[in-house]
């Protein structure tokens, strides 16, 4: 009997960049960390994420904070960063 270890990564594409992604959903804040790694989110900046090639019924869209989308391969997302001076 074959064993379930657990969901099978997927590749989504964050900013035209393949990323592996093991999770059925994705928060806006994980999406931000893959397209800008290692940069902490301030209030001087504010981010913009679109994604498409979504599930059915949510093929498109916004993302926004503290909310989070279910992913499906090939699933790309577009990430925008403005800083205000």
């Amino acid at each position: 009997m074959p064993q379930d270890h657990g969901p099978q990564p997927v590749t989504i594409i964050v900013n035209t960049r393949p990323h592996p992604w093991e999770a059925k959903e994705i928060t806006f804040e994980q999406v931000v960390d893959l397209a800008f790694p290692g940069q902490p989110l301030t209030e001087q900046d504010t981010y913009t994420v679109r994604y498409s090639r979504g599930h059915d019924g949510h093929g498109s869209g916004s993302l926004t904070a503290g909310h989070s989308v279910r992913v499906k391969k090939g699933m790309v997302f577009d990430v925008y960063r403005t800083s205000r001076s």
